[in-house]
């Protein structure tokens, strides 16, 4: 059995040391994982780039007013000054995105051609709109100014000489926002048509031009404003390397699994093994809720109150002269002469007098001290069942009103001061924690704190709380 037993010891140690390592791994595996790339992303957007609305949006009215000069071949004798006529535009497009746009304007009133003589004109033409300021919606969404260069083709018709050629029209519109839809325009602009519009010239050669400078207002239709791209690298190099971490964390549970199953092998080997040996029941506390035990510690044995008992039952037990103590003892009654086994009964009596009066006084505790017994390092009981005894203890200091004192104490040997200090507060602490729950009045609670100490052996005992009962 001997030898079966040396192999069972380094097959235990074996698996500690493989879920040591798996606990290494795992611990390892999770601190190099990069959390900021754990992290939502705050959305970037790409410069000069938006998405452009080919139908819905951005739409607009102008109208505006002004003055137009016919500026013709022949010339004749009149300067510009003198051909000066008011004119009046009206203008409907779209902007497809913050550069590019596009219009249908419409122009028309009174001109004066070289002989000086007034003609009315319609002219209407589509333009090409470019606006050359719309990198200014990298910083802001609505820029308040636009300068717009212009081209266009169209056609122009003299009321007059029933004439309708072919016209260019070119020119710049310089816009500023006065709210999100509406906007201040002037326009310089120019129409360019063949010699013969005014009713002098070649029919085939462009000469005749017809120059404009209105202000007005426009009109936003629709939605406004645009909607900027976000820059999706940054998600593709997250999505690449939530990937590739998926992927690890896929090949490390596989690890982990076979290492579970391997170790459940051993482990149903190690069962088989104890169970020949009828070891099996002494064992089976080794693992319980996954926590090892250590079997090299000292166990130690509960109190039964024995002290207690006897006092209580001498106390009960003897006719004092006040007659003030009466009961049953917690043992059954016993005679003064069964407690009493030697020595002189007026002895024992005035010896028992004294005692009664120190505890009256509260300098001495009921019977001895119940100790309660620590792990190292910690405020955990080295044996749960220990707390058996606080529900004697509150249930009879409870039932005769006593006063308890609880003292905390650590091995000296084994820790600094600082931390024998600690040790004997938590765990003195824990001891009042438990008394509380189970329905003692704080105010009948006192805490000690004797840090480290040398006095019991083995030195185990040391780690301990004690707890006394008083009268007062």
């Amino acid at each position: 059995m001997i030898k079966k037993i040396l192999l069972i010891l380094p097959l235990a140690l074996s698996l500690k040391v493989q879920a040591g390592d798996i606990r290494l791994l795992d611990t390892l595996f999770i601190h190099n994982a990069s959390l900021e790339m754990l992290e939502p992303i705050e959305p970037s957007y790409l410069e000069n780039i938006t998405s452009a609305r080919i139908w819905n949006g951005n739409w607009f009215l102008g109208i505006s007013g002004g003055a137009s000069a016919f500026v013709g071949a022949p010339l004749g004798c009149a300067d510009l000054f003198n051909r000066i006529e008011p004119a009046l535009s009206v203008s409907g497009g779209k902007w497809f995105t913050p550069a590019i746009g596009g219009r249908i304007s419409f122009q028309g009133f009174k001109l004066k051609n070289s002989l000086l003589h007034k003609q009315s004109y319609k002219s209407i033409h589509a333009d090409f709109l470019w606006n050359v300021l719309s990198h200014h919606y990298n910083t802001c969404n609505q820029p308040k100014w636009k300068v717009v260069p212009y081209a266009g083709l169209g056609i122009i018709h003299n009321e007059d000489t029933g004439n309708s050629p072919f016209a260019f029209s070119y020119g710049v519109t310089g816009q500023y926002r006065l709210s999100q839809r509406i906007h201040l325009n002037m326009e310089l602009g120019g129409t360019t048509t063949f010699k013969d519009f005014d009713g002098r010239g070649a029919s085939n050669r462009f000469g005749d031009n017809l120059m404009s400078l209105t202000a007005g207002l426009s009109f936003s239709i629709g939605k406004v404003g645009w909607k900027r791209v976000v820059d999706a690298s940054p998600y593709i190099r997250q999505n690449e390397w939530l990937i590739e971490y998926a992927s690890s964390l896929s090949d490390c549970n596989s690890l982990l699994a076979k290492q579970h199953n391997e170790d459940a092998e051993s482990i149903a080997e190690l069962k088989k093994i104890l169970e020949i040996e009828g070891l099996l029941d002494s064992y089976k506390d080794f693992s319980k809720n996954g926590e090892k035990k250590n079997f090299s510690k000292k166990l130690y044995p509960k109190n039964d109150y024995s002290g207690l008992n006897s006092l209580r039952s001498r106390l009960q037990g003897l006719q004092w002269p006040d007659n003030s103590l009466n009961g049953d003892s917690i043992q059954g009654g016993k005679s003064p002469a069964e407690n009493y086994v030697s020595g002189n009964s007026t002895e024992y009596r005035s010896s028992l007098q004294n005692y009664l009066t120190e505890l009256s006084k509260g300098k001495s505790c009921i019977g001895a001290p119940i100790f309660f017994f620590f792990e190292l390092g910690t405020n955990h009981l080295t044996d749960a069942s220990q707390l058996v005894n606080l529900e004697e203890i509150a249930r009879i200091a409870k039932q005769y009103n006593l006063n308890i004192k609880v003292c905390g104490a650590a091995d000296s040997v084994t820790g600094t001061d600082d931390i024998n200090r600690y040790l004997g507060a938590s765990r003195s602490e824990y001891i009042c924690s438990q008394l509380l729950h189970r329905g003692i009045d704080k105010n009948r609670i006192s805490e000690v704190n004797k840090g480290g100490i040398d006095t019991y052996i083995p030195k185990e005992s040391n780690r301990h709380t004690s707890v006394m009962l008083f009268l007062k």
